[in-house]
């Protein structure tokens, strides 16, 4: 992991001091492991974003299958001239697949690389990965990568963390797994220590080994073969730290849940564990008056059984602050306030779940008009505030046959007044499609007072050709943007296919979020990018 101030010296976030020893990126990359069956079927979704955001008029992607084993079956090049939104199914490999492997039951990786002649900035391109079948989706963007060369390798590594963030599951017939590709060195013997965190702030550690891997395996390890997760969370969510001895790539995992009876799976990505780093490069230094110490807007979806848990992690570097929320229409009218409502202690070391629907109705707020919240951390000590929190947002349906909700790893925006600097902000985002798509543009800050409308030219993007709509919305502050791709205009323009959607916007606060929702209470969401 490297430090968050390297992060943002690494991305040019705005008003940064670029080091003179930086190197352009001109390869960016991403592997994902992959799945095809009579169940589940995979599909990686992008859009040529290089074009709008960085100006480059056209880049190579090289894309790569190797099945679970780490072996070549096929390598396709594709030129991307278009900002078009793509699709790549792995079903489009059947016929290599069937040289090689059983088609009815492969697993394997994509390795995708993409290659430019300028500066890419970021070496992790935006790629969502999509599991699903007819009854669910869920969608994670990029996780692993293989490192462009040793200096990318080292300032990785400025610090060897454990892995967490992310929800597991005791219940019978939920099965948690951590999925992962390897590097291109062997590791004869992958050892893994684990630390479950449960909601009573209890700690239970352990260690297990798993099977060699080759360079290039891909490997998914089912925590129930290694743990007894039903005795130790019984009914209960829960979340594990894990330490490794990977080396060689990115170790950001695949993580998630299967829900065996009906056939679903719930996946995020796994993120940094810091709850032992207490350095000064952990906190942050930037402290204003003017802002919260962190903030962010999530959507809220809760009537007609559906549900949104706000998910803590006791993975932050030791500190303690408190949690504030206020709750917001539509249109970004105040409806409730409530003011360092929950305090986090990171000496509890506490996994939580945070119930918005209850709080609400305990409240009395008005559940019908409120559409979001808008979480507020502040810590007391100032020079305790840590560089990196993450939280989980789980939406989900009750009384469905999929019984978990959706597990997005997200951040709050940390009171930064350099981003004040920034005339604009640009997103992007993917209508998956599978189910019923939409994506949520929010407008937000954690400035203590924040009011400023945002001007946002909407973009749409589609697989068959380079047609793209466009449309001008002004959010006002507090208020969401709800775009939904069953309505008339979009669903005639996608025709059934995947889409994407740009937002650019003369407020450096728009943020997002996207959903697929599904009949039988299967939700795919990530953050927009």
């Amino acid at each position: 992991m490297r430090s968050y101030y390297s992060h943002l010296q690494a991305t040019k976030s705005a008003g940064e001091e670029i080091p003179i020893s930086q190197k352009p990126v001109f390869r960016s990359s991403a592997v994902f492991p992959v799945l095809h069956s009579k169940i589940y079927f995979t599909r990686v979704m992008f859009m040529g974003y290089w074009l709008v955001k960085r100006n480059i008029t056209e880049i190579g992607l090289l894309y790569t299958l190797r099945n679970d084993k780490g072996l070549i079956i096929s390598r396709k090049y594709l030129l991307i001239d278009s900002a078009k939104a793509f699709t790549i199914e792995i079903g489009e490999f059947a016929e290599e697949i069937k040289k090689n492997n059983n088609i009815d039951d492969f697993m394997g990786s994509l390795e995708l690389e993409i290659f430019s002649t300028k500066d890419l900035v970021f070496p992790y391109p935006a790629f969502v990965l999509v599991y699903y079948n007819d009854h669910f989706s869920t969608a994670v963007h990029t996780v692993g990568r293989i490192y462009n060369d040793i200096e990318d390798l080292t300032v990785n590594e400025e610090y060897k963390v454990r892995e967490s963030g992310f929800d597991i599951y005791g219940d019978d017939g939920m099965e948690p797994f951590i999925a992962l590709t390897n590097g291109p060195m062997r590791n004869e013997k992958p050892v893994i220590q684990y630390k479950i965190n449960k909601s009573e702030g209890v700690e239970l550690s352990g260690e297990f080994s798993i099977p060699k891997l080759a360079p290039f395996e891909t490997t998914f390890i089912k925590l129930k073969e290694y743990i007894k997760l039903k005795e130790l969370l019984g009914g209960n969510s829960g979340s594990i730290k894990f330490g490794h001895n990977f080396e060689g790539f990115f170790p950001r995992f695949l993580v998630g849940n299967m829900d065996v009876k009906s056939n679903a799976i719930s996946i995020t990505h796994s993120y940094y564990d810091c709850s032992e780093l207490k350095d000064e490069k952990s906190y942050w230094n930037r402290i204003d008056a003017t802002f919260d110490d962190s903030a962010v807007a999530v959507p809220l979806y809760i009537e007609n059984d559906y549900y949104t848990h706000l998910a803590i992690y006791p993975i932050f570097s030791p500190s303690d602050f408190t949690l504030s929320f206020d709750f917001y229409n539509q249109q970004g009218v105040l409806k409730g306030r409530l003011v360092q409502y929950k305090p986090i202690r990171s000496a509890e070391n506490k996994y939580e779940i945070i119930d918005f629907g209850k709080i609400i109705f305990k409240e009395g707020f008005d559940t019908a008009t409120i559409k979001s919240v808008n979480i507020k951390c502040n810590w007391e000590d100032k020079s305790k505030i840590p560089t990196r929190v993450k939280f989980g947002m789980n939406v989900g349906v009750n009384n469905r046959d999929v019984k978990f909700p959706s597990n997005i790893c997200f951040a709050p925006l940390l009171g930064n007044p350099k981003v004040l600097k920034k005339k604009g902000t640009f997103r992007w985002a993917p209508f998956i499609n599978i189910g019923r798509s939409e994506i949520i543009i929010t407008n937000s800050a954690p400035l203590k007072e924040y009011s400023q409308t945002a001007n946002v030219v909407l973009k749409f993007y589609r697989e068959q050709d380079d047609v793209v709509l466009e449309r001008t919305v002004s959010i006002k502050a507090n208020a969401i943007e709800i775009v939904c791709s069953e309505e008339a205009a979009l669903k005639e323009f996608f025709s059934e296919s995947t889409g994407w959607l740009t937002a650019d916007s003369d407020s450096p606060f728009v943020n997002g979020w996207y959903f697929d929702f599904h009949q039988n209470g299967a939700v795919a969401a990530d953050h927009v990018f």
